[in-house]
């Protein structure tokens, strides 16, 4: 069946290849026994290479011990047939080569990203940059390291520890570099910040800030051991210089709080600039830059980043601070886009530390969206190239290859599909019937059974994937009707749709 879709990817490429067509009609029911016993009479010395389909099942080494060729298995897909004839791609003889190339490139990708946070002391000796956080918690910022995300705990002093422990060991779990305490701008509570720092310790090992202007929370923040204040300004500079001059601080252009960020970029560089060389005659000694990024259109995207740029002409070594939770929480746009093109923009004017919250539920998820895209611009510097075929990325809905089976053309009477006039009678599967419901905390589908007349679950089938709870639910026979289990497994697809894409899911009751 495959056979034209094959020979028109094999035309593509510059080798001399024959397409061998075995007597069987789909390339999975292959295996090395078939192939053996099939594959039509040639001279087998005149060939370097035979390739199977990636989706033979076995080990083709039979064959080349058949044949004397050396035999290995392609993609799975005919469109990456090309791939496997790409400098440095070996492939297998087990393993479908779109594993193998797919599994190589991200080898290589982590191996980078691994070796520079491993050797992150080595490589700040020789840079430089500014280290945040002490001891085991250290991080490192700088041009030579991957940019870090910190996570904000929006409105932490009124939430409970538990909630915030719970958050700070999600954000650690998503990638986070640093863990943020949101604090509240119109209500002041300095006396709850040391518990909720001692909270977020206690749950995981990672760097701790504090986003506030106000004097009174920086210096509760400072008595216990932040790590990062985010932020000082004109307006407050002075009376905390005594005590956080030796604490990393961010600094924002003129008097934030009382409404004095210049719009225009060059003014708004001018400011900042002024601040920067105050906070260091006051003694500041660990200083970060934030020109603030702000939304599109109010006030306007273009301006703020016209300024990132500017500053970074005119200073080339400050570390900067990229807030771009005011542009993803501000747009009605997905945020997995809208994050990988911010973290393109925050590499390409020098950025070195990435702030976000996840406030609403349009940008859940968005700390671990950020990790990856940080990691992928990182390495895309590094190699001097486009953000593309990296080994790592942030396709979600849409693919980067269009594989799809030829469309068969067929001449058969047609029946158009169509819902039934009035809803069909209701007759309940005397087997039981499920409830399906997704648990967060584990990340598996559940799908509670129930038997009729019992409102207690009889058991639950829990898994990660639709295939794999429909087809344990044939096994133990715990469905019996034919319109039950396509329902059942419509559900499961949405359920696990739901799961893959951080989606909301409730359970369709109209065929309950």
């Amino acid at each position: 069946m495959a056979e034209n879709t094959v020979k028109k990817y094999v035309k593509e490429i510059s080798h001399n290849i024959d397409v061998q067509v075995l007597p069987i009609s789909i390339a999975a029911f292959i295996t090395p026994e078939f192939t053996i016993e099939h594959l039509p009479l040639m001279k087998t010395k005149d060939y370097d290479m035979i390739l199977l389909p990636g989706s033979v099942q076995g080990d083709v080494s039979i064959i080349e011990k058949k044949t004397g060729v050396p035999t290995f298995k392609g993609p799975t897909h005919a469109a990456d047939i090309a791939v496997c004839f790409e400098e440095g791609v070996k492939l297998s003889k087990t393993l479908s080569a779109t594993e193998v190339i797919k599994a190589t490139i991200k080898k290589r990708a982590t191996e980078k990203i691994e070796s520079t946070n491993k050797n992150w002391e080595r490589i700040y000796r020789k840079y430089g940059g500014l280290i945040i956080g002490s001891s085991k918690r250290a991080i490192p910022i700088g041009h030579h390291f991957p940019i870090p995300i910190i996570a904000e705990i929006v409105n932490a002093p009124i939430r409970s520890m538990e909630e915030i422990t719970k958050l700070a060991r999600y954000y650690e779990s998503e990638g986070a570099g640093i863990i943020d305490v949101g604090m509240i701008a119109t209500n002041h509570l300095p006396e709850k910040i040391p518990k909720i720092i001692e909270a977020i310790r206690s749950s995981v090992n990672l760097p701790v800030s504090i986003d506030t202007l106000n004097e009174d929370e920086v210096i509760a923040a400072a008595r216990s051991d932040i790590d990062l204040i985010l932020s000082i300004d004109a307006g407050n500079m002075e009376k905390l210089a005594d005590t956080c001059r030796d604490i990393p601080v961010v600094v924002l252009p003129s008097n934030i709080r009382k409404g004095k960020l210049p719009r225009e970029a060059e003014t708004r560089v001018k400011s900042l600039n002024f601040n920067l060389k105050k906070a260091k005659r006051l003694g500041y000694t660990k200083i970060i830059a934030d020109p603030v990024l702000e939304p599109v259109f109010q006030p306007g995207l273009m301006k703020s980043l016209k300024a990132y740029n500017l500053f970074r002409m005119s200073d080339k070594t400050t570390p900067t601070l990229f807030g771009l939770g005011n542009v993803s929480e501000l747009i009605d746009v997905d945020s997995v886009g809208v994050n990988g093109l911010l973290t393109a923009i925050a590499y390409e004017v020098d950025a070195n530390l990435i702030f976000t919250p996840e406030y609403s539920n349009k940008t859940r998820k968005s700390v671990q969206e950020l990790c990856i895209a940080s990691q992928m611009m990182f390495l895309a510097k590094n190699n001097e190239k486009v953000p593309k075929d990296l080994g790592i990325d942030l396709l979600v809905l849409k693919e980067k290859r269009w594989i799809e089976q030829p469309k068969e053309e067929v001449d058969v009477n047609t029946i158009s599909a169509h819902k039934a006039s009035r809803e069909p009678k209701y007759e309940p599967d005397s087997t039981g019937w499920f409830k399906i419901q997704i648990n967060r905390d584990t990340k598996e589908i559940e799908a509670l059974y129930h038997q009729y007349r019992d409102d207690r679950p009889k058991a639950i089938v829990t898994g990660c994937e639709a295939t794999e709870i429909y087809q344990t639910i044939i096994r133990k026979k715990m469905i019996g009707k034919l319109d039950h289990a396509a329902y059942l497994g419509r559900e499961l697809a949405n359920a696990e749709i739901a799961l893959r894409l951080d989606r909301s899911y409730v359970q369709d009751e109209k065929l309950f």
